[in-house]
């Protein structure tokens, strides 16, 4: 990809998502569609407890990069019931969701945007 897109003149940086190596409050936008999703395995009643670290510490680093006033932009197809407590920082962000269905009888999917508090 990067050679294709060479005459961008884009940077392309290889890191992990639970450590990213960018300063505090850098980004405007963050956006996701399957990278949670990844980390997620098991039982989502009740998740294990790789499932809840690996979650915070991604969660917590996308809130970390995000100027006040930013937004984290996550589509998936799994349920809000499930995902709620694992995105929702209170102190941090608004959470709202909303359903993505776009034709019916396929799967619905669910678009979540967090936007970081301009106090945080």
């Amino acid at each position: 990809m990067a050679e294709r897109e060479a005459a961008l003149d884009l940077e392309w940086q290889v890191m992990d998502v639970r450590d990213l190596k960018f300063p505090d409050k850098s980004f405007d936008i963050a956006i996701d569609k399957g990278t949670l999703d990844a980390m997620l395995h098991g039982s989502l009643w009740d998740p294990e407890d790789d499932v809840k670290e690996n979650t915070k510490a991604y969660v917590d680093e996308v809130a970390r990069i995000l100027r006040p006033g930013g937004a984290w932009l996550y589509v998936t197809y799994r349920q809000p019931h499930f995902l709620k407590p694992m995105l929702a920082r209170p102190d941090m962000w608004s959470l709202h969701v909303e359903s993505l269905e776009d034709v019916p009888g396929s799967f619905e999917y669910f678009g979540f945007v967090m936007t970081k508090l301009i106090t945080a």
